[in-house]
């Protein structure tokens, strides 16, 4: 461990960089033995042979894991290394292999017809799936997604198309964002969460020149992005009109298991509910000693003179006595991340920027990524990726395929996380100046999960109308500056460099909608943990089987055991009760 405390994760687990070719041929034998599966795969067979089979499918994808996190995980730390890229592309040739023959498996399992082998009716469909319990929800969708669902040699043809084009596609805009030096006043930076610590920095100038700094950069590449961009979002377009989706956010919405008027409902209801961070503006403008808001001063600290530094080793400290106060056995499971030296906490040169939590298989401990810089708001990263990590750990005595909670709920534990370490340093703060800039960055988080990630979605809805239509990199720039304007109404001074602000959240090139997952876990995780607060202990440990769920379950059913009911527009309002709650101890301070 270094000095600062930082840590480089231990990657062993996933196995030998020098071994890796070994497990690539282990796994291209494995599949032979699929094909083998295969022809015995019948619509009377057994259940017990059936689950036998699944068995056997389910250890290869716990191998398959290994195989593509591995360089993932090492690209994310360095995104030029050149054996992580090759390993990658051995990868994904032999994935490309896999999926023709779990293609056709899919295919039989969801009904549809398929060559030389007698189609699997719904009788004998809900007979064979009942033989493995964890995993019959996942297969009875998967019949549902039937009709989404093309031929063969088509499924083929996109296999191919987002493994060697849009893959490689994404990877390039990775590359040149690596590749961008930022001049923040005459100082070179190269790493952007280096750069970004700077927008939340007590001194105003210095927050004004990171932003532009930024923008400076990414408006340099702008037609790089647009180019790259415009191919996602008509490759994404294309693909859902060729599968019979009504609209390119339904495709998002069925992956994710909800119902597209309860994504409507949500993005509605933030949007009619974007008042409470006008008041937040207004109060914040006043602490600041400034008439109104900039959009530079959003992140502004409140009540010091510079920002409150936290060692990483008080960080991780702190996260686990808070979580403790919840449940012990969500402290000794974030414990289990950090003890097993399974974190990459700092930033460093090629290093990806922002943080991730990234769950292999059941038998392994998840892996995560920070780039920790001493801030407080980095203590709250930490919070939440462990969140999401000991999410993973409560639903790991499930099958690969059932671990994962479905995306709306994926964010519960880690929001949930933050909830808890935030009302704990609260709480334990004496100084009125510390605690006037924690509630003024907690409720300015909560607009940055909440209100900010909605207004990317509708975004989004825009772009992809637009793109559809034909449109140019400046006619996207002056739909994001109205989607500001609308957003902040009268509360913030904008500044037009924000018209770029979208050419570097990654999150829309890279998994288009994903955004609407921050503000659906945010305002859910409000919700339980006022429930927490009232109820205590009992109510706790409902939220545990919540998490330890993962995927088996319909996400509706999984919230109907705690009293949600996600297509109700008072369910969303009532999340933002908590914020409000934020606000008045802050005007009150």
């Amino acid at each position: 461990m270094a000095k600062n405390g930082a840590e480089n994760w231990n990657l062993s687990e996933l196995g030998k960089v020098a071994d890796y070719d070994k497990l690539l041929a282990e796994i291209d034998s494995n599949i032979e033995k699929v094909e083998k599966w295969w022809k015995k795969l019948n619509p009377k067979m057994s259940k017990e042979e059936f689950a036998e089979f699944m068995e056997y499918d389910e250890l290869l994808d716990d191998k398959f894991s290994r195989l593509m996190y591995l360089p993932e995980l090492m690209e994310s730390t360095n995104q030029k290394d050149s054996q992580a890229r090759l390993m990658k592309s051995k990868a994904s040739d032999l994935a490309l292999k896999f999926n023709k023959t779990s293609r056709k498996i899919g295919h039989w399992l969801k009904g549809l017809e398929v060559e030389n082998k007698e189609k699997l009716d719904d009788e004998n469909a809900r007979r064979l799936f009942s033989a493995i319990p964890d995993l019959e929800y996942g297969l009875n969708y998967g019949r549902l997604a039937a009709k989404y669902t093309l031929p063969q040699n088509e499924e083929e043809i996109i296999d191919n198309k987002d493994v060697n084009g849009m893959g490689a596609v994404s990877d390039l805009r990775g590359l040149i964002e690596a590749d961008l030096v930022y001049d923040m006043d005459g100082k070179k930076i190269k790493n952007q969460a280096d750069l970004l610590k700077y927008v939340h920095d007590a001194n105003p100038k210095k927050r004004e020149s990171a932003y532009r700094a930024l923008f400076k950069e990414h408006l340099k590449n702008i037609d790089k992005f647009f180019v790259i961009y415009q191919s996602v979002v008509k490759d994404w377009g294309y693909e859902a009109k060729l599968r019979g989706y009504n609209s390119a956010i339904e495709v998002r919405n069925f992956g994710n298991h909800v119902p597209n008027e309860a994504i409507e409902t949500l993005l509605r209801v933030c949007k009619e509910e974007r008042k409470v961070f006008w008041r937040y503006f207004e109060t914040k403008a006043k602490l600041l000693k400034k008439k109104k808001l900039s959009r530079f001063d959003v992140y502004a600290p409140i009540g010091l003179k510079s920002g409150k530094k936290i060692k990483y080793t008080e960080a991780k400290e702190l996260v686990l006595k808070s979580f403790a106060t919840f449940s012990k056995k969500f402290a000794d499971m974030a414990a289990k991340v950090i003890n097993e030296n399974h974190i990459d906490s700092h930033p460093k040169t090629n290093k990806r920027s922002g943080a991730f939590c990234a769950t292999v298989n059941p038998k392994l401990t998840p892996y995560v990524l920070l780039n920790y810089t001493d801030s407080q708001r980095d203590v709250s990263t930490l919070a939440h990726e462990l969140g999401h990590a000991v999410h993973s750990l409560y639903a790991n005595h499930h099958y690969s395929s059932s671990q994962h909670a479905n995306l709306p709920l994926s964010e519960t534990a880690s929001t949930f996380g933050e909830l808890v370490l935030f009302e704990y340093m609260l709480a334990g703060e004496k100084d009125k100046g510390v605690k006037k800039q924690m509630l003024s960055e907690k409720i300015g988080d909560s607009y940055a999960t909440i209100l900010r990630q909605n207004y990317f979605v509708m975004f989004e809805l825009k772009a992809h109308e637009m793109i559809s239509k034909g449109t140019t990199a400046e006619e996207l720039c002056k739909t994001y500056w109205e989607n500001l304007k609308e957003q902040f109404g009268p509360s913030v001074k904008l500044d037009k460099v924000f018209r770029y602000e979208w050419l570097y959240i990654s999150h829309i090139f890279e998994s288009p909608f994903y955004c609407y997952a921050y503000n659906f876990g945010e305002l859910l995780s409000l919700s339980l943990y006022a429930r927490y607060k009232k109820e205590g202990g009992k109510f706790a440990s409902k939220i545990e089987n919540v998490l330890a769920d993962g995927g088996s379950r319909a996400p509706e059913k999984v919230l109907a055991d705690v009293g949600v009911d996600m297509s109700d527009e008072n369910f969303w309002r009532g999340g933002f009760e908590l914020i409000r709650g934020w606000q008045n101890q802050l005007e009150g301070l």
